[in-house]
C-alpha cells in the first residue's frame, strides 16, 4: 500500500491536483444563496467564481535527445536504475540461419537465454550475465520484459515475461482453456494452430533464471509488454497489446497471483480525432522516479499512411483511467538524414539522469517501419536517450494571465519550492488560502527559470499553517509555466 506519510513532490501531469471549482450565487446584497431551499421570495441572483481555474491549460513538454548509442548496444526492453547503475535485460534467442523472424518465427531456436547488461552512465554498456532457460519446443519469441517484485519471495524477486508459441503437444490443451473465455476477451487472430501465450521466468538476483513451465495466459502480444506490482492496488498489473478492428490498442490485465492472470481488458485505443489509419503501437508504461503514484505512458503512435511514428504522453492517477497530455508529441522523428528520421518509439522506464534531469530510452531508424528489412536496414536501428529537466514532463501554462487552486494538501515541510519558468515579463505568485499573511497578494513575485524556486511572502518563507493542517494553494501566473512543486 502507499505510504501514509505526506507527499513531498507534486507534478502537474494531469488535473489530479487542480480544483475544477464552480460558481456560487449571491443576493443583490451579497448574501450567499444555497442551492436547495433558497429563501423566498426569489431575487435577481448573481454568480461569482469559486476556485475556478482560468486562463491556464496543460501542455506536454517535448523531450530533448542525446546522441545515439554505439552500435551493438544491448536493446533491452526496459532500463532500471538501481544502486547507481543502469540495468537492462533482454531475451537472446538463437535461431537456425534464416529462421529469425521475430514473432513470426516457426523454427525451433537453438538456444534461449536471458541476458543482463549494466552501465554507470547509460552510454557504455557491458554484458554481465547470460542465463539459458529451458523452453523446449517454443518458437515465435517476442514481448520480453523484466521487473522487480517487492511482494515476491526472495527466490523470485525478479520476474520476466515474454510471448512465445507453445510446443505442439500443448496447443490442444491450451486452446481448449482459451476457448472458454468470453469472445470479448479473445483475439480473433488466434487459432489452435496459431496460438501464442505469455510465459514467465523468475530469479533471485536478475542473473540466474528459471522458466515457469505453464503459461501465465494465452495472449498474443508481439511487442511492448509492461508488468509491475502495484502496491496501492496490491495486484500485479500488465499492459499489453490488443488488436481489434485490425488496429493496435493497449490492453490491461491484473493478477493477485503472478501465475494466474485475469483477462486482458481494452484500455487505450486510437483517437477518433486523428488519422483513421493510426495505431497505438506500444505502451511505454513507466512511473515517475521516486513517485509511484504518477503513472505515465509514452505510447508510440504509428502512422500507417507513411509508416512513421511519434511518441505522446499519457498520465493516470491509478493506472486504470488515462488521459493524454495535450500539446502534441513529446518525441518526434529527427530531421531528414538523421539516424532517427523516420520511425521512433520509447522504451521504459523513466530514470534519473544526473542530478537535475530524467530520461527514458528511445529507439529509432532512418527507414519507415515496414521498409524491406535487408541486413543494412536492420543494422540502422539504433537507440538513444530522451530527457527532460527534473519534473518537467507537463506544465500548467498561462500565455497571458491565469490562475488555479489545488485540492487541500497536507504539507510535508515548512517551506514551498516551485518548479517554474517565465518569460521576461512573466511572473508566478503562490498563496495559501485562509492563512493570514500568506495570500497570493502577499507573495513576492517569482520570475525566471527555476527547478525549485523558494516562495516568500513579504520576505517570509514559513508557510504559516499549523503542522498537519491541509492547505489549499492558489497559483496566479502571468506569461508563465508551472511544472510542479515540492515541500522542504
Amino acid at each position: 500500500m502507499r505510504s501514509p506519510t505526506p507527499q513531498q513532490t507534486y507534478l502537474f501531469t494531469d488535473v489530479r491536483h487542480i480544483r475544477c471549482g464552480d460558481l456560487q450565487w449571491f443576493t443583490p446584497t451579497a448574501e450567499q444563496l444555497p442551492l436547495v431551499a433558497p429563501p423566498a421570495p426569489q431575487v435577481d441572483a448573481h454568480a461569482a467564481p469559486s476556485l475556478l481555474p482560468s486562463g491556464v491549460r496543460l501542455v506536454a513538454q517535448p523531450a530533448r535527445k542525446t546522441e545515439r548509442l554505439a552500435p551493438g548496444t544491448p536493446r533491452g526492453s526496459r532500463v532500471i536504475f538501481e544502486h547507481g547503475l543502469y540495468r537492462s535485460w533482454y531475451l537472446a534467442v538463437e535461431y537456425p540461419p534464416g529462421g529469425d523472424l521475430g514473432s513470426y518465427s516457426t523454427a525451433r531456436p537453438q538456444s534461449v537465454a536471458i541476458g543482463y547488461s549494466e552501465s554507470s552512465d547509460g552510454f557504455s554498456w557491458s554484458e554481465r550475465a547470460r542465463c539459458p532457460i529451458a523452453v523446449i519446443g517454443f518458437s515465435g519469441f517476442d514481448g520480453f520484459t523484466v521487473f522487480m517484485d517487492p511482494k515476491g519471495a526472495p527466490a523470485e524477486r525478479y520476474k520476466a515475461v515474454y510471448m512465445a508459441a507453445p510446443a505442439a503437444e500443448d496447443r490442444g490443451r491450451l486452446w481448449e482453456r482459451y476457448s472458454r473465455l468470453h469472445p470479448r476477451h479473445r483475439d480473433v487472430r488466434m487459432t489452435e494452430q496459431h496460438l501464442s501465450c505469455i510465459y514467465g521466468a523468475v530469479s533471485p538476483d536478475g542473473l540466474h533464471w528459471q522458466a515457469i513451465a505453464e503459461p501465465l495466459m494465452a495472449h498474443h502480444s508481439d511487442t511492448d509488454t509492461s508488468v509491475y506490482f502495484d502496491e496501492w492496488l496490491d495486484r500485479y498489473v500488465m499492459y499489453t497489446r490488443l488488436y481489434p478492428q485490425d488496429r493496435r490498442w493497449i490492453g490491461r490485465a491484473e493478477a493477485e497471483d503472478f501465475r494466474r492472470w485475469g483477462p486482458v481488458q481494452p484500455l487505450i485505443w486510437p483517437s477518433l480525432e486523428g488519422p483513421l489509419s493510426d495505431d497505438i503501437y506500444t505502451n511505454g508504461r513507466s512511473a515517475y522516479p521516486g513517485e509511484p503514484g504518477y503513472h505515465l505512458m509514452f505510447p508510440m503512435i504509428y502512422h500507417r499512411f507513411t509508416q512513421t511514428s511519434e511518441v505522446r504522453l499519457f498520465s493516470s492517477a491509478d493506472g486504470i483511467c488515462w488521459s493524454e497530455a495535450p500539446g502534441g508529441p513529446v518525441m518526434a522523428p529527427g530531421e531528414p538524414g538523421e539516424w532517427d528520421s523516420e520511425f521512433i518509439f520509447a522504451g521504459k522506464d523513466l530514470v534519473p539522469w544526473g542530478a537535475d534531469r530524467i530520461a527514458v530510452p528511445y529507439y529509432g531508424t532512418c527507414f519507415p517501419h515496414k521498409y524491406p528489412r535487408w541486413p543494412e536496414v536492420l543494422a540502422a536501428n539504433r537507440s538513444g536517450w530522451a530527457w527532460w529537466p527534473k519534473g518537467r514532463l507537463c506544465a500548467v501554462t498561462a500565455d497571458d494571465e491565469g490562475e488555479f487552486f489545488t485540492f487541500p494538501i497536507e504539507p510535508a515541510g515548512r517551506e514551498l519550492r516551485i518548479n517554474m519558468r517565465t518569460g521576461d515579463a512573466g511572473e508566478v505568485r503562490v498563496g495559501i488560502v485562509g492563512i493570514g499573511g500568506r495570500d497570493v497578494a502577499d507573495c513576492d513575485p517569482l520570475a525566471g527559470d527555476h527547478l525549485a524556486a523558494p516562495v516568500h511572502w513579504r520576505g517570509r518563507t514559513d508557510i504559516g499553517a499549523p503542522d498537519g493542517q491541509p492547505v489549499t494553494l492558489h497559483f496566479r501566473l502571468r506569461a508563465a509555466e508551472v511544472f510542479g512543486f515540492e515541500w522542504e
